[in-house]
């Protein structure tokens, strides 16, 4: 039998093991098993405490088995942080292999650890319906098409990175719009817009007050966009930041939603987007205009009006030789 375990943090229970279908967790400390000296010998490259979780996971097989563990260690800690919200963080995977041999993975960018006030609370008669939102979160298509791998990925990610805004740590927020992007906004124009619109289109159904989920949505978008232009992110600290849970939920919410209704097809998905919601041409002259205004050299105006002329008289030539 091959065993994988993970050292947990940030998840708090006042049960002393959580049992699913698949793993479970249980407590540092919680008896000799279980205990900080087994967690010290199991988890060397980091550091566990009596606070902390164990996760393990046996495999009944040969030795093949172990390619697919550090890729179900990773699925299990992505459908726990869409299950709901919380900063829990998994760290240093340990696997016991069939001959005793202890084997750990190396530290990477989603196996990451943070401080945090916002803990994973879970309970052990959660453990039933997360088990069920997990089986029917795998049986999804879209969960291998390549923008859904790339949206999970920063997910991931994001979760792996401290929300401080005291001291400026927030670029959780950019990881989440990039993945928010990657799954709702295949164009290069209009973006923030695009973004906000469709997300709540998609949440149409969701019982969402979809006027407050446009709003969160563009205050972060704001900030992310602050962020990485570098500028300063002050004026958000008392304001669009306070609602860092709402965000997360809304995030979780468009994720779930996204895996469900969006065609797998790259072609397919781009069309479904476009038809909840598209820019107008009234949108694109609007913008146009402001352009064309912001163009201060006047023979580069004058230049431009005429290119946009010549280009509606060979427009309406065409159409009429058609």
């Amino acid at each position: 039998m091959i065993n994988s375990y993970v050292l947990v943090k940030n998840l708090r229970s006042k049960s002393e093991e959580l049992h699913f279908a698949d793993f479970k967790f249980v407590r540092i400390g919680s008896n000799s098993d279980y205990d900080l000296k087994q967690a010290q010998k199991l988890f060397s490259r980091a550091m566990p405490l009596h606070k902390d979780w164990f996760y393990e996971r046996n495999y009944l097989g040969d030795d093949e088995l172990q390619e697919n563990i550090p890729f179900d260690v990773e699925d299990t800690l992505f459908f726990l942080r869409l299950f709901k919200t919380g900063d829990i963080v998994f760290q240093n995977l340990a696997v016991e292999t069939n001959n005793s041999e202890l084997l750990n993975q190396l530290p990477y960018r989603i196996m990451a650890y943070i401080h945090t006030t916002q803990m994973y609370q879970f309970e052990s008669e959660e453990c039933t319906a997360f088990d069920a939102f997990a089986k029917e979160m795998r049986s999804q298509r879209n969960l291998t098409a390549s923008w859904f791998r790339t949206a999970r990925r920063f997910f991931l990610y994001g979760g792996g990175k401290e929300f401080n805004p005291f001291h400026d740590e927030v670029d959780r927020v950019v990881d989440y719009m990039t993945a928010l992007e990657a799954l709702l906004v295949p164009e290069r124009d209009f973006v923030g817009r695009r973004l906000r619109e469709r997300a709540a289109s998609l949440l149409i159904n969701n019982n969402t007050d979809l006027e407050d989920v446009k709003y969160v949505l563009k205050g972060f978008y704001d900030v992310r966009s602050a962020l990485v232009h570098g500028s300063n992110i002050s004026d958000f600290k008392d304001g669009i930041l306070k609602r860092i849970d709402d965000f997360e939920s809304v995030v979780r919410a468009i994720f779930v939603q996204a895996l469900k209704t969006l065609p797998e097809n790259d072609k397919d998905r781009k069309a479904y987007l476009k038809n909840l919601f598209d820019v107008s041409d009234r949108d694109r002259s609007e913008q146009a205009f402001k352009d064309f205004c912001s163009v201060r050299d006047r023979s580069e105006q004058n230049r431009l009006f005429d290119r946009i002329s010549n280009y509606q008289s060979e427009a309406e030539k065409k159409k009429k030789e058609s």
